[in-house]
């Protein structure tokens, strides 16, 4: 006796639910990524704004700004066509290299400063302090715009999509070219931002905290 089997495929009914749970499952995951870099862009502008917040605190104590070592209204450290930024130090003593240790142009001394007024934690090292959530540095100093000096906090490579996040957040626009946010990695003063089919683009911002250009 001959056994004749029968190979059952899927319906169309069954290829449709799957393919409903496998866009079910995309889309978890795409909003979950969402979710995170949203929340990376916001821990980026709460700390830009947490540093803002420390500089105008010794402002305040001192009546100039942390890094500004000769006192003449601007931070010493020089970020013109710095476009990839500096690495802070690791000392656990900002001593070492606040104002008292000679010489404004150092990405050094506006952090160590703080510091050592205790505006910022004493012991922790200005790398730690300086470093944010996409993994690159904040820098405290000055640029040159039409042959004027602004203060500014830069925020070193991110992605452009996360530039433009924080510049429509503060001016209520995203050109990249004036207002308080400005792209620093072209040009000082501001350029444009990429385009959106290059938002994964690393760029670095400047942004003028005490005066607009």
């Amino acid at each position: 006796m001959r056994i004749i089997s029968i190979e059952k495929g899927f319906t169309l009914v069954e290829l449709a639910i799957v393919l409903v749970i496998i866009g079910i499952i995309l889309g978890a995951v795409l909003k979950g990524q969402e979710l995170i870099n949203n929340a990376k862009v916001k821990r980026i502008q709460r700390d830009l704004k947490g540093l803002e917040a420390m500089l105008w605190t010794y402002y305040d104590r001192k009546n100039f700004f942390p890094g500004d070592c000769n006192k003449d209204g601007i931070i010493g450290f020089n970020a013109l066509n710095n476009v990839t930024g500096t690495i802070p130090s690791n000392n656990t003593d900002p001593t070492v290299d606040n104002c008292s240790a000679g010489g404004d142009d150092d990405v050094n001394r506006a952090f160590s400063d703080m510091r050592t007024a205790r505006v910022a934690p004493y012991q922790q090292p200005n790398v730690v302090l300086a470093r944010h959530a996409a993994n690159g540095f904040f820098n405290i100093g000055y640029d040159t715009v039409a042959g004027v000096d602004y203060n500014a906090i830069f925020v070193y490579n991110i992605p452009a999509w996360m530039a433009k996040m924080i510049d429509i957040s503060i001016d209520g626009i995203e050109d990249g070219t004036s207002g308080r946010i400005r792209r620093h990695d072209i040009m000082d003063g501001g350029d444009l931002w990429p385009p959106d089919t290059q938002n994964d683009t690393l760029v670095s911002l400047a942004y003028y905290f005490d005066n607009t250009p």
